[in-house]
């Protein structure tokens, strides 16, 4: 057995061993340097405080080895590609995540999996509008060479994924179902085949798995998680796209919305987010503003002049050249008072006062709490005035 598969198998068992779940895999195969030492050393997992005698247990006696190897016997059938945790091509973003996949099936191109991408979600019952919204901002994004992410549903994200596959930076479709469940969503298979060509496909589930409803929230996790913005096009009060958007806050990401018609109910979830501090945008351009951060520190593969890397029967597309997002404009803000301020909003404001601008993961080392956390509190601190949001995930206190 080759190391991938090596590997691969091992991530099976950890994610089929009692007792363990996304949270113990994340710290455990942080420590490692492969999934199997970590399994081979699962009698130290309780000194190392990584999990419990019971697991430990469990994972010695190989209590996971049916259930592992059924679902590799099942992935290897279908042909898909494979990412196990320390595969090379595994998101770092997800890596990021406190309830990371194991490992990742995909059909398609891999590579994508490297540029920066922004999670483009919206309504299944989309209207004409919001159609042309999601269209248009996300051939513009694909053409800058941002890769555009979305969940494969009808509607918004379906018109997402189809008008990125115009653009050099193309399309990656996360699956809340396994890879090899072609009937859903249903007369889907054009998009799919087209995606799988000229863009990529992924999931975190088992070969087979079907549409049930608790897997969506899962799949909503990995399309917040692989982007470094997530775009909401259209969506109305109740709808699951403010999920998506609430996890982008909770990982950190950048949350935007697209404004429209006031009284329009299909809308209505879009204006409630930008209420709530999510920002504003109208085109691509300002999607650009908001993670210009990103964008700066990032090798885009797909540069002007450059030749796109394409597998076979891909057709090929003419690069574009990345378009520099304009300067935000800084307007000057009253002072915040720390006085009457509680934890966790004190801390925050606290290491603002102290470092000036600072990113949100500097924020949470500087508060001493959770990413997820600190992006949660500081976007109710952005809706009530008390903090600044700068493109790329960086935050001030109000100042004079």
């Amino acid at each position: 057995m080759g190391s991938l598969h090596e590997e691969y198998f091992a991530c099976l068992a950890l994610r089929y061993t009692p007792g363990l779940g996304p949270k113990s895999w994340s710290p455990i195969l942080r420590h490692y340097s492969s999934a199997y030492k970590a399994l081979k050393d699962a009698a130290n997992w309780p000194s190392l405080a990584f999990a419990s005698e019971k697991s430990s247990a469990a994972a010695l006696k190989e209590v996971w080895r049916a259930k592992a190897e059924k679902e590799y016997r099942e992935a290897v059938r279908s042909g898909c590609g494979i990412l196990p945790w320390t595969h090379h091509q595994f998101p770092v973003l997800l890596k990021e995540l406190p309830d990371p996949p194991t490992c990742l099936y995909y059909y398609g191109d891999p590579e994508l999996l490297g540029n920066p991408a922004v999670g483009i979600v919206g309504s299944r019952n989309s209207g004409r509008l919001g159609l042309e919204y999601a269209s248009k901002i996300a051939a513009d994004l694909a053409k800058f060479g941002v890769t555009v992410v979305s969940g494969f549903a009808k509607g918004i994200d379906s018109c997402a994924h189809e008008a990125a596959l115009t653009g050099i930076g193309s399309t990656i479709a996360v699956l809340g179902t396994g890879l090899d469940v072609e009937s859903y969503p249903p007369d889907s298979a054009w998009l799919r085949n087209s995606v799988i060509q000229s863009g990529l496909i992924l999931s975190e589930f088992p070969p087979g798995t079907k549409p049930f409803a608790r897997n969506f929230p899962f799949r909503n996790r990995l399309i917040s998680g692989l982007s470094v913005g997530v775009l909401v096009v259209e969506a109305g009060i109740a709808s699951g796209s403010l999920i998506t958007a609430r996890l982008a806050a909770e990982q950190g990401r950048e949350v935007m919305a697209m404004p429209g018609p006031i009284g329009d109910s299909s809308l209505a979830g879009c204006l409630k987010l930008i209420k709530e501090g999510a920002s504003l945008v109208e085109t691509a351009e300002d999607v650009l503003i908001s993670i210009k951060h990103a964008l700066d520190t990032s090798v885009l593969k797909k540069t002007a002049g450059e030749e796109h890397k394409l597998p076979a029967k891909r057709v090929a597309r003419t690069p574009v050249k990345q378009v520099s997002a304009p300067e935000p404009v800084e307007a000057a803000v009253p002072p915040v008072d720390l006085a009457g301020l509680e934890p966790p909003e004190l801390e925050i404001a606290k290491a603002l006062e102290v470092g000036g601008r600072l990113h949100i993961d500097e924020i949470s080392r500087a508060a001493g709490i959770d990413v997820s956390v600190a992006g949660a509190v500081i976007l109710g601190m952005e809706v009530k005035g008390m903090v600044v949001r700068f493109p790329g995930m960086y935050y001030d206190l109000r100042r004079s």
